[in-house]
């Protein structure tokens, strides 16, 4: 049964996904229209989740977190940064790997 986040932890989740995609984006070298082409979003959504003009939303968080997720390099760093923990993984029934 997936685990329920609360409003609170969905929005510290996605303020850290905001703060943190840039260095992500870069580890994967894709360039925010690379990103934005692969998830559905405009180049300008990313943007502005990147520069602090647009907030996050939690389905957005979602599509991030599942997309870089699914390479385990990245998935490592996001661990560490806080992005994905285990409410997140089993949320997004993310089968957990031995690191």
């Amino acid at each position: 049964m997936a685990s329920f986040i609360d409003a609170d932890k969905k929005e510290k989740l996605c303020v850290n996904m905001a703060t943190n995609l840039p260095v992500l984006r870069a580890k994967v070298r894709l360039s925010q229209d690379d990103l934005a082409d692969r998830l559905g979003f405009s180049r300008q959504t990313i943007s502005a989740i990147e520069n602090g003009k647009r907030k996050m939303q939690w389905s957005t968080f979602t599509a991030i977190a599942l997309f870089f997720s699914k390479d385990s390099e990245i998935r490592e760093h996001m661990v560490i940064m806080g992005i994905l923990n285990d409410e997140v993984e089993e949320m997004l029934i993310i089968e957990k790997k031995t690191l």
